[in-house]
């Protein structure tokens, strides 16, 4: 999100944001620290010529957070909550077009007019923000996909629209390209083509788990044997057990009785509810508190110890594959 937190006013901020803004160099890259009276972190900002603009924003507040966004062009926006909540309204503030918990995402056609991003002090807002042009988009999407005609419909109207209903659970694949992406070792030409490589690679994932939901939301009715919304209660109470219990998780089979199923049961519709397995789960919890202790400068050791690794070294392999950084490097 270009020019982010750049100029303060009262409770709120201003930016401008072009997706056609990147010229002909390769990436464009841009690190700085934000530290305005109430707000206080990182923004990692990456724009490509291929029409792809990435944001990584790491940023605590102790007052309410609002950043209205003049777009000056129509874009697709695939927006990610690592932690945190935010929400997004248009029309001048007056309507709200979506909000995310942790752990959610979801993607979003934006217009050529003024948004409005809010955030709730007391808490760490960690999110990434993606950018995609129409054209590239399009070029992405199948003709068959459920968003094709839903997209074209949007661009027609010239009209915000969520493209999904409903926010999807954030999958460790997913969380692992964006930072992936943000950390990205090489230059020039070579990390253009490896950021465009790993916007088809996201989007294979999550365009395909986006159809899946699709199916699933439009024919549970008629489907015998659909999750019901007592069985989702009990999928959103094995979440939070196994959040709780980082350091001594639960077995598999004491997890499913702890919420009044068996372990088939609880394995096949924890990944229809959340997108991903009830141990990938555990290991991308397990990860970003990880990251969190380091950023708050715990030592290695201190977490290695705290998220239930016997061993440095393993601690260390397992963060680098998720991250694509090595622990020490956070806490530099």
């Amino acid at each position: 999100m270009e020019d982010m937190l750049l100029e303060k006013k009262p409770a709120m901020m201003f930016c401008s944001f072009d997706i056609y803004k990147a010229d002909n160099s390769p990436v464009k890259e841009r690190r700085r620290s934000v530290n305005k009276p109430g707000h206080n972190g990182i923004v990692h900002e990456l724009s490509s010529p291929d029409g792809i603009n990435l944001g990584y924003y790491n940023v605590t507040s102790t007052v309410p957070g609002k950043v209205i966004i003049e777009n000056t062009n129509p874009f697709i926006q695939l927006t990610y909550t690592i932690s945190g909540n935010k929400s997004y309204e248009v029309n001048n503030g007056k309507q709200r077009l979506s909000s995310f918990k942790k752990k959610e995402y979801n993607y979003l056609f934006l217009t050529k007019e003024h948004v409005h991003l809010n955030w709730q002090p007391g808490e760490r807002l960690e999110i990434f923000e993606l950018g995609i042009s129409p054209e590239l988009m399009l070029d992405y999407l199948p003709q068959e996909h459920p968003f094709y005609a839903l997209l074209h419909k949007s661009i027609e109207r010239n009209e915000p629209t969520p493209m999904s209903k409903s926010n999807l659970f954030l999958q460790t694949e997913s969380n692992n390209i964006l930072y992936k992406m943000i950390n990205c070792p090489l230059d020039g030409r070579y990390k253009q083509l490896y950021i465009k490589s790993k916007v088809g690679e996201l989007l294979s994932i999550e365009l395909d788990a986006f159809e899946q939901s699709f199916t699933t939301s439009r024919g549970r009715d008629e489907k015998p044997g659909a999750l019901r919304s007592v069985d989702v209660e009990r999928m959103h109470h094995a979440r939070d057990i196994i959040a709780s219990n980082l350091q001594s998780p639960c077995s598999l089979i004491d997890l499913a009785h702890q919420v009044g199923t068996n372990d088939a049961y609880l394995k096949r519709h924890f990944k229809e509810v959340f997108g991903t397995t009830v141990f990938g789960y555990l290991h991308l919890i397990k990860m970003n508190q990880a990251k969190e202790l380091l950023e708050s400068g715990v030592s290695i050791t201190v977490v290695t110890n705290l998220i239930g690794y016997k061993h440095v070294s393993h601690f260390n392999r397992a963060f680098k594959k998720h991250f694509g950084i090595g622990p020490g490097k956070i806490r530099k």
